[in-house]
């Protein structure tokens, strides 16, 4: 359906951006690979100067779990190379990854980054998408409070977990208050199936059964995350 906007498991939208590395096709361009696309209000702004202090800090942590950050806002592609170089000479850190220009709204309108608290300026989203270009979580922030970048890491190395294990993970994890850093098994999904799980693994019901998480994906997550 014409202008609606990308949900949950399906594939990223193509679309050329421009950014302030150059022209980059999306998805494609980052086939093989994580990417987290966000948008923030504006550049020469209080909240969004922490946010990219703090992605950029952060920069090495996403390459680790193969993934690339790509930032985006209304300004043009003059105001985000003059803000990088001001976070450079004041903040004294890099920003390694490209922010597009998006001038007229178009990406953002096409993604549904501009909503009613603005007409103007894009709201902080983040959408999250795998290596297959599919899209596999989507946050959104009002104007005036700032992302927690750790949960976006723990988001992704989640969802990594997620395809590798076949697993589903707990709240906090990999600090839960109930199975620390296990991770859960999906429901079960026949009577067969039921059986086993209580025979295999630990739990406290038919329904909710855990099993160990590999130890060193559990020492990365709490590593990236400051845990």
């Amino acid at each position: 359906m014409e202008g609606k906007m990308p949900l949950i498991g399906e594939k990223f939208p193509e679309m050329e951006v421009v950014t302030n590395l150059g022209n980059i096709k999306l998805p494609d361009d980052f086939k093989g690979k994580w990417f987290v696309l966000f948008s923030h209000p504006g550049d020469f702004t209080p909240v969004c100067t922490t946010e990219f202090f703090s992605f950029a800090k952060h920069h090495d942590d996403f390459e680790k779990l193969n993934t690339e950050l790509i930032g985006l806002s209304v300004d043009s592609k003059i105001s985000h190379i003059e803000w990088i170089n001001w976070i450079k000479q004041n903040l004294k850190i890099d920003i390694k990854f490209p922010i597009i220009a998006d001038p007229m709204g178009h990406v953002a309108t096409k993604l549904g980054m501009i909503q009613a608290q603005s007409a103007t300026q894009t709201v902080r989203a983040v959408f999250i998408v795998d290596d297959r270009s599919t899209i596999r979580a989507i946050l959104y922030y009002p104007m005036e409070t700032g992302r927690n970048i750790s949960e976006i890491l723990r988001l992704i190395k989640s969802l990594q977990m997620v395809d590798k294990y076949k697993i589903v993970t707990p709240a906090n994890w990999p600090n839960n208050e109930i199975i620390g850093d296990n991770v859960l098994n999906p429901p079960p999904a026949t009577q067969n199936d039921i059986e086993e799980r209580t025979k295999k693994y630990k739990g406290y019901a038919w329904w909710l059964t855990y099993q160990d998480a590999n130890k060193a994906d559990v020492d990365e997550a709490k590593e990236i995350t400051g845990e």
